[in-house]
């Protein structure tokens, strides 16, 4: 077997800078994984923050591990929100009504309720 083609192909891995990105962004994260996390949560925050809306009405369409995947009533737009507070998450199931007020979700029964009855 001929070593030298191994080799050649080592070395041309080696100066792929995709490559060295990727192992440099691994040994990171290998090194400090919290930080890794931690500015994931920040990225994902930013981007909840665009599908909130103030006063806005959501759908529950499913649970998930992290809170619930909501869509949003005014242009279908579905997104898991993980900033819900446990008592409410406890209190709902697939199909309930929220409002989107004061940085916060709350249920709307009575609009869940018609939901339910036009079923």
């Amino acid at each position: 077997m001929n070593l030298d083609l191994f080799n050649n192909i080592i070395n041309g891995v080696k100066e792929n800078n995709l490559v060295q990105s990727f192992i440099k962004e691994l040994s990171d994260y290998l090194k400090n994984p919290k930080a890794k996390e931690n500015n994931e949560m920040d990225k994902n925050e930013v981007s909840l923050g665009e599908y909130r809306k103030e006063n806005c009405l959501y759908q529950v369409v499913d649970r998930s591990l992290k809170g619930v995947y909501l869509k949003n009533m005014e242009n279908n737009i579905v997104f898991e929100e993980t900033n819900i507070s446990k008592e409410l998450l406890d209190k709902i199931g697939n199909d309930y009504i929220l409002r989107y007020k004061d940085e916060n979700y709350i249920m709307e029964e009575e609009l869940t309720e018609e939901f339910f009855m036009n079923l």
